[in-house]
């Protein structure tokens, strides 16, 4: 309840609002696509996912966000060339919800930087669509009179937009899993500025409010260290968020993961969250071999809490990841 009734204040005190308008990035590695294109079907994999986040359990209008996503690569040679992706997401807190849906697309080639001769550079560009919808009175507010917004009168818009990243991995993705190695990635979002929604003041306040798209960037970097004919690997990595509004989000993330058997996470964020997962890897070897063939089921759950100042204030996040993956060769 508490954020929701932050919003609020933010709509009472700006004129003009930049919104995050981004959903926060998931621990799961394995969609980001979503904020990077270059990262979509980073390996030689097809996989088809669902992750579904609740931040703030038991608080009414709590965050909230959805994804259902698809991602092909198209291999040649001894690396993906070129990969395709698709997802559509729901993102709510508290009286905002957007709903959208966007397509992505990488371009693969093989520099040979640093003496790397299967390193692999991609390219993507994301091309997405989304509609923000503001519904005031399902807010909690202590008294709806004193809003200046006349929420019998806004508009929600259609509003397309783009993004671009790259991606460099020190080895090709046919080795992601064999060989260590480092990689870095960089995103910009919301090339395209515009009004997400607009309101009409009440009363005395007549001027136009408005939400505006603001641009993101984003940062991560990361290896990973797979020990000599060994079953298993540890990876670090982390990433930084930049908004247009000037604000900075930093995320560091440790993993280590049992090949084909299951895998374990914890990491902190600079809004005072840690959290920590794990997850099961269902294949060919396992009960599951009658319905996953070839491919592997991945199934994984996070668990997030407050640890910096509004730490008495929030409740625990949960987080679910659903996937069915495919090597492609």
């Amino acid at each position: 309840m508490q954020k929701t009734i932050w919003i609020i204040v933010v709509f009472l005190l700006c004129q003009n609002i930049f919104g995050q308008q981004l959903p926060s990035w998931s621990s799961y590695y394995e969609t980001g696509f979503v904020w990077n294109p270059a990262l979509t079907a980073k390996w030689n994999r097809m996989e088809t996912s669902v992750v579904h986040r609740q931040d703030w359990i038991g608080f009414d209008d709590a965050p909230s966000y959805s994804n259902i996503s698809f991602q092909m690569p198209f291999i040649s040679g001894y690396h993906t060339k070129s990969s395709f992706g698709v997802f559509v997401e729901r993102d709510k807190v508290g009286p905002q919800e957007k709903i959208g849906g966007a397509i992505t697309f990488n371009y693969r080639f093989r520099p040979q930087w640093f003496g790397k001769k299967d390193d692999v550079f991609g390219l993507g560009l994301l091309m997405n669509v989304s509609q923000y919808r503001f519904d005031i009175s399902s807010a909690k507010v202590y008294d709806p009179s004193r809003l200046i917004i006349n929420t019998e009168q806004m508009s929600s818009l259609v509003h397309p937009n783009a993004g671009m990243g790259a991606f460099y991995i020190s080895v090709s993705d046919f080795y992601a899993y064999q060989k260590s190695h480092y990689y870095a990635g960089i995103s910009l979002n919301q090339l395209i500025p515009g009004t997400l929604a607009q309101f009409r003041g009440r009363g005395d306040n007549v001027s136009l409010l408005e939400i505006q798209a603001a641009r993101h960037a984003t940062l991560h970097t990361g290896y990973r260290h797979i020990p000599f004919r060994k079953p298993y690997f540890y990876e670090h990595s982390i990433m930084v968020i930049y908004g247009g509004t000037k604000a900075f989000h930093v995320m560091g993330h440790v993993r280590y993961e049992m090949m084909h058997a299951f895998w374990a996470a914890a990491g902190v964020a600079s809004t005072g969250e840690a959290f920590g997962q794990a997850g099961v890897i269902l294949n060919k070897h396992s009960f599951m071999k009658s319905i996953v063939k070839e491919g592997s089921l991945r199934v994984g759950l996070k668990g997030s809490w407050q640890v910096g100042s509004v730490r008495r204030l929030a409740a625990l996040g949960m987080e679910f990841y659903g996937a069915y993956v495919f090597e492609v060769e």
